[in-house]
């Protein structure tokens, strides 16, 4: 496949990705109302177990796993599932959904230092320039200073940065072994290294039945397990081979501001100008950097 047209596809997927991530704050929201946060873990990770094996076992995919790989897909699993998503639902807790798709956006920043520092990534003005509109995005989207941020919820806004800091490990270590097998085997294997090391938690709630028949709840269940953990997990592996990771998380700058349209249409919340502006700083610095991409891959000794 050329490689624009690849890298086309890659974006395109992520569009895809964001909107899902976008919606799934709101959702996550609605459901810790009625769900304790490893109650909702459990089920979601238990919804990807089963589609994934499911699918797998129906499509007779090849599910041997080299010893040397274990431990990263292990690793993998435990940042990308339980990690990632029980500190999501913990920041969304305590900051609300907005905001923590807000702090998100500082994802790029980290994994471009993940590629400096663990990758010898060629520093550019370009790329630098583009996290840096990226952050600009992000602050004005926001509408607050960072320093009342930390001094009104510290811990909440520290939940946040952790679940960020899961999310660019498991990028990194996916696209580390995600070549040498099936996307849907691998994220079988990291959505049951989920399930495993939640599920026994579950044994010290008790889940009433007539809570999980809400269709509030139970629509919401469907989009964090179906949507959110597995088509959007999938398409995410395919954009990370075709775009990278940091352009990837770059993409998730975009996450306020589908979760603002996603309040706007359920709740009328209307925007603010601040996450106009921001929201177009933000697109325009995912230009710069995918511009930055290219312009190493043009650089790069065709092999």
């Amino acid at each position: 496949m050329d490689k624009t047209k690849g890298k086309t596809i890659g974006l395109l997927a992520m569009v895809i990705v964001v909107t899902i991530y976008g919606v799934s704050y709101i959702s996550r929201a609605v459901i810790s109302e009625y769900l304790p946060t490893v109650v909702i873990l459990v089920i979601q990770m238990a919804i990807m177990t089963i589609l994934f094996t499911g699918y797998n076992l129906i499509t007779r995919k090849n599910m041997k796993v080299k010893k040397k790989d274990w431990g990263i897909i292990i690793l993998s699993g435990l940042f990308g599932t339980t990690f990632f998503h029980g500190f999501t639902i913990l920041g969304v807790n305590a900051v609300g959904a907005t905001v923590s798709s807000l702090l998100f956006g500082f994802a790029a920043v980290f994994a471009l230092i993940m590629e400096f520092v663990l990758f010898h990534r060629k520093k550019t003005r370009m790329g630098i320039l583009g996290i840096l509109v990226s952050l600009v995005g992000v602050y004005i989207l926001m509408g607050v200073k960072i320093g009342d941020l930390m001094a009104t919820n510290f811990k909440g806004y520290a939940l946040c940065f952790l679940n960020i800091i899961s999310w660019v490990i498991y990028c990194f270590l996916t696209d580390r072994i995600s070549d040498g097998y099936e996307k849907t085997v691998l994220l079988n294997y990291q959505a049951l290294v989920g399930a495993v090391t939640t599920l026994p938690f579950l044994f010290f709630y008790q889940i009433e039945p007539s809570v999980l028949a809400k269709p509030s709840v139970f629509m919401n269940l469907i989009i964090l397990g179906v949507f959110n953990s597995t088509i959007a997990y999938f398409l995410n592996i395919f954009a990370i081979k075709k775009i990278g990771v940091l352009l990837s998380n770059l993409m998730m700058d975009f996450l306020p501001v589908v979760t603002i349209l996603t309040s706007l249409v359920l709740y009328r919340t209307i925007p603010t100008a601040n996450q106009i502006i921001g929201g177009v700083i933000i697109l325009i610095s995912v230009f710069m950097l995918d511009r930055d991409q290219r312009n190493l891959d043009a650089q790069s000794p065709v092999v």
